[in-house]
């Protein structure tokens, strides 16, 4: 070991992005759907090498310098997090059920901070354990990140969340698995209003108002529907479904209102599963056509930042209908919508669009604008950002003679979340694409717990000074408790739907591994829309309550 360690010191940073590298892979690592993530691996890893004799003088050659590549990593990923939650900050409030979600999604925040307080007090615990008990049970690393500028204990600060961070990952998924057994609640029903239709043949269907609409090929097989143009037709208002491409022969037409239909052609057609069916019996069976697919134009990339489109739903705009122009997913922050007919679009958010390039034209001026490339990063909004940020959380303020600062994570926060927000009254460009965002803050979040985590393993060489059980127990208690509150208040108070609620309660615990489980038990991505409402809120709030918790304790 040694020897190892005497190699990295002649090669700094390496031992760094050793652990970065191995704990990057850990986090990755599955298991009947829970694993650690990158964070909580890079942790995990940066504690056992601390452990075993890595320290920041081998790190950085034997002399730390005063600003480490960890503390940088912290600045990123804080600035980050505000940049990321933005746009929808605001906005996710103006919606109709928005308010509902983000206040379930607070309201875990909250309640969380409150028994932290209490739990740290009662069982003992110092306020930099108490605040790692904390972001462990929220499953937070800017919980952790942003606690870490205030904690007078660092190591006491890395072990709590690492000793928590598997009681909350596990404990919610837990949760969302045996609760709605237990409540005997069907997260799969109640998603969509759904009605029962009995065709002509006496076959019960279920219609499913709002559900996402889908794309098959069919094949024209019924006579009496051939030499007649589509509008004569009528086939939109018979079935609800569109008819987008068609393919005879060697050629690929784009279907329009003067399109006659033949015997044998193929047809795109999009619809939602029940309409599919009703189209099929007018026209004729479904076959599988590769180059029909194959062919479709490439889908383009529309920002939603246009007044007129804000705040309404895709059934209300009929761009299918009026343009002729699919859609095939929305992203609202960092997660993906299915294009269901209720889905109600929100400023920033971005919408992939197929169709030809005249009516792909209109659509994105209707809508905003085409995304700019991807291969353009406008690094000044970072870099400038990051430095006012700084510059902010230096300021202090003295009322009634109490000393109050915002710190260098209040200021980058608060600094993102101003910049991104207000980007879209300045008239700024500014281009940051998705992937961009995530590697920065992903790579940010990674260097400063692997830097910290080193730290705290070199702590622990010394022993624990407090009983790991405590730990255990604040850590269950800051897991349970505010979930069954946020609970209680959507189903009980507000009313609403279960799918909603339980993914309000993933983002308030910004938690993706927790809505993957809601998910899955709903089988359908319905639940991303509350979490995206909730998350955007929820990560300035766990955020500020690691700092909220140390303040409060010391």
């Amino acid at each position: 070991m040694n020897a190892v360690l005497e190699m990295l010191s002649q090669a700094p940073l390496a031992g760094l992005m050793l652990v970065v590298t191995f704990g990057y892979l850990l986090g990755r690592l599955n298991w009947r759907g829970f694993s650690l993530g990158p964070a909580g691996g890079t942790l995990a890893v940066a504690l056992l090498t601390g452990y075993a004799g890595l320290s920041l003088e081998t790190l950085y050659g034997g002399q730390v310098p005063a600003l480490t590549v960890g503390y940088f990593g912290f600045a990123l990923f804080i600035y980050s997090v505000g940049f990321d939650a933005g746009p929808q900050f605001i906005t996710s409030l103006r919606t109709s059920l928005g308010w509902k979600y983000v206040a379930v999604g607070s309201t875990v925040v909250v309640v969380a901070v409150v028994l932290a307080i209490v739990a740290g007090s009662l069982l003992g615990l110092d306020a930099s354990t108490t605040a790692g008990v904390l972001a462990g049970g929220l499953t937070s690393a800017a919980t952790f990140a942003a606690a870490s500028e205030e904690a007078m204990d660092a190591a006491h600060l890395s072990v709590a969340f690492a000793l928590t961070y598997p009681i909350g990952l596990v404990g919610l998924v837990l949760m969302i698995q045996s609760l709605p057994y237990i409540t005997k609640t069907d997260l799969s029903k109640g998603m969509l209003s759904e009605d029962e239709q009995t065709d002509d043949s006496g076959k019960t269907r279920i219609h499913r108002k709002g559900a996402p609409e889908l794309t098959r090929a069919f094949t024209v097989e019924k006579e009496s529907i051939c030499a007649q143009a589509l509008k004569t037709l009528n086939l939109t208002n018979r079935t609800g479904c569109f008819i987008s491409r068609i393919h005879r022969g060697d050629e690929v037409m784009v279907a329009d209102a003067n399109s006659e239909l033949q015997l044998g052609d193929h047809l795109l057609v999009v619809g939602r599963l029940d309409e599919l069916q009703d189209f099929a019996a007018l026209v004729g069976s479904e076959v599988y056509d590769a180059e029909l697919r194959h062919r479709m134009p490439a889908p383009r990339r529309v920002q939603v930042i246009a007044k007129g489109a804000h705040g309404k739903s895709l059934k209300d705009l009929d761009l299918l209908g009026r343009y002729r122009c699919l859609i095939g997913k929305i992203e609202r922050g960092r997660e993906v919508l299915e294009p269901g007919g209720d889905v109600v679009l929100m400023r920033h958010d971005v919408v992939e669009i197929i169709g030809q390039r005249d009516a792909v034209r209109a659509v994105a001026k209707e809508l905003g604008r085409f995304e700019p490339g991807t291969h353009t990063t406008d690094i000044a909004i970072y870099a400038g950002g990051i430095v006012l940020g700084l510059l902010i959380g230096q300021f202090h303020l003295r009322p009634f003679g109490w000393d109050f600062s915002l710190g260098a994570a209040g200021g980058l926060l608060i600094m993102g979340v101003l910049l991104s927000w207000g980007r879209q009254f300045t008239g700024i460009s500014v281009n940051v694409p998705r992937a961009a965002r995530q590697l920065v803050r992903e790579l940010g979040v990674l260097l400063f717990v692997g830097e910290t985590g080193i730290v705290a393993g070199q702590a622990l060489i010394a022993g624990l000074d407090f009983p790991v059980w405590r730990v255990a127990v604040a850590g269950i208690i800051v897991t349970v408790l505010p979930a069954v509150a946020a609970l209680g208040l959507g189903k009980l108070l507000f009313k609403m739907r279960a799918v909603d609620v339980w993914g309000s309660l993933c983002g308030g615990m910004t938690s993706s591994a927790a809505l993957n489980a809601v998910k899955r038990a709903a089988d359908s991505n319905e639940p991303a829309v509350s979490y995206a409402a909730a998350f955007a809120v929820a990560s300035i709030l766990v955020t500020v309550a690691g700092q909220v918790v140390v303040r409060v304790m010391v």
